[in-house]
């Protein structure tokens, strides 16, 4: 399913994630950048300036348990660097973190649903549109897929669908899904 094994942290999870700066001027791993989003994100920040401020807020002690040996976190700037992200590799790590735990525990309950990313839009497209499958046993999305343009949620459930191991598994999904080919 994913990169990341059974009983992996976390962290090291993030840190299978692919670089794709400049060596030159890394002055925090990606890996920190991204634990420090995660974590700020939870707290209740939606923006990146709000993200920066929050890893600004942290300790020593606090910046060290993100892998962070400076005097100070991360730049509002740094966060920027996220346009470049390999999204489909960072989808794929913590899909299989997640999905790690489901030969222990099992599934439970998986749910898919589509939504359109707020703020997404734009004047060349509606857009981006993700499918994704939540475990609710595992508490997490254990793959998501973009829908693209030019077919619809009903497609791609029956890829995403594909993707996961599912004896055993209840799946629920809104009234749209109720074709034949995906029951």
């Amino acid at each position: 399913m994913g990169e990341a094994s059974t009983g992996m942290s976390l962290w090291d999870a993030l840190g299978m994630v692919p670089d794709h700066r400049d060596p030159s001027g890394r002055r925090f791993s990606l890996q920190s950048i991204v634990a420090i989003t995660l974590a700020a994100t939870m707290a209740g920040q939606t923006g990146l300036a709000g993200v920066a401020r929050w890893g600004r807020k942290l300790t020593q002690k606090g910046l060290g348990a993100f892998g962070i040996d400076r005097d100070s976190a991360p730049c509002h700037a740094t966060y920027h660097n996220f346009k470049g992200l390999d999204v489909e590799a960072l989808e794929r790590v913590l899909a299989g973190w997640v999905g790690g735990y489901e030969e222990k525990e099992g599934l439970g309950h998986v749910a898919i649903d589509g939504k359109r990313l707020r703020g997404s839009q734009t004047q060349e497209g509606s857009g981006v549109h993700l499918l994704a499958a939540y475990s609710e046993r595992l508490g997490g999305v254990l793959q998501e897929l973009k829908v693209h343009e030019e077919t619809n949620e009903i497609s791609a459930a029956l890829m995403l669908l594909k993707e996961i191991e599912l004896p055993g598994t209840v799946i629920t999904g809104d009234a749209l899904f109720t074709q034949r080919q995906i029951c």
